[in-house]
């Protein structure tokens, strides 16, 4: 009896340590960092080794600027995307990293579909309409990194911070004030212009039409002299007496 209730207990023993061992390997797991994780954050330049799975994780995320190893945009102090990058880094970007993906030297449907990637960014990118969509979606993302670094700084940090954001955001107003009072100025001007060669348009044709009824008339009135001579000289003719002998 004894043996048999030491056996149920060094069982239930048993159980109780491969359940924390099961939850113990299970919490291994979790904290396993996800390879995908890893070449998201992988920071140095792409090489042929490792550019067509980092390219085709970063079209899979939608993230054309880590494809083209562009910075990521950011946000200003008042919640605006903010990205420095042009149209000419774009292309200088693809132009070096096309060399490491194009099928010609790496056969295979995965280089392929890298270079595809590659190109779609490239596309989406330097066309401005695309482009201020990408700003605007990488927004929220900007805004989450800038919250992280602020909150990982320190009180002190953290006011001066504050400070340094208030008064670039009230800069930032003034020059938007500025920019949109020039901006109005600007099209009152083009509309002045506008109304302006309307009316030298109007006065050139009306100028035309008056000197066009000028000409007319004027080879009206020649056409009536020269009728008006031609019928006193059928008269002079009509009224000569002839000699009767």
């Amino acid at each position: 009896m004894a043996d048999r209730a030491f056996e149920r207990a060094f069982n239930q023993a048993l159980a109780g340590h491969n359940q924390d061992k099961e939850v113990s390997t299970s919490g291994r797991r979790e904290v396993t960092v996800n390879p995908e994780e890893e070449l998201r954050k992988t920071a140095t330049p792409m090489h042929v080794d490792d550019a067509i799975s980092r390219m085709l994780l970063a079209a899979k995320d939608k993230d054309y600027f880590r494809l083209l190893e562009l910075p990521a945009p950011e946000v200003d102090e008042l919640g605006r995307p903010v990205w420095a990058s042009t149209a000419v880094d774009v292309s200088k970007a693809y132009r070096r990293l096309s060399m490491l993906v194009h099928p010609d030297k790496n056969p295979g449907p995965e280089a392929q579909q890298a270079f595809e990637a590659l190109n779609q960014a490239h596309r989406l990118l330097r066309d401005p309409g695309e482009r201020e969509e990408l700003l605007k979606q990488s927004c929220e993302a900007a805004q989450r990194r800038r919250e992280a670094a602020e909150a990982a700084a320190t009180p002190e940090e953290r006011v001066a911070l504050f400070a340094v954001k208030k008064e670039k955001a009230k800069e930032l107003q003034q020059h938007e004030r500025s920019s949109y009072q020039a901006e109005i100025l600007r099209q009152l001007q083009e509309k002045k212009e506008r109304a302006k060669r309307k009316r030298e348009k109007q006065s050139s044709r009306r100028r035309e039409s008056s000197s066009e009824r000028s000409a007319e008339e004027d080879e009206g009135g020649r056409d009536d002299e020269i009728g008006s001579i031609k019928n006193r000289g059928a008269k002079s003719k009509r009224g000569k007496p002839k000699l009767i002998f």
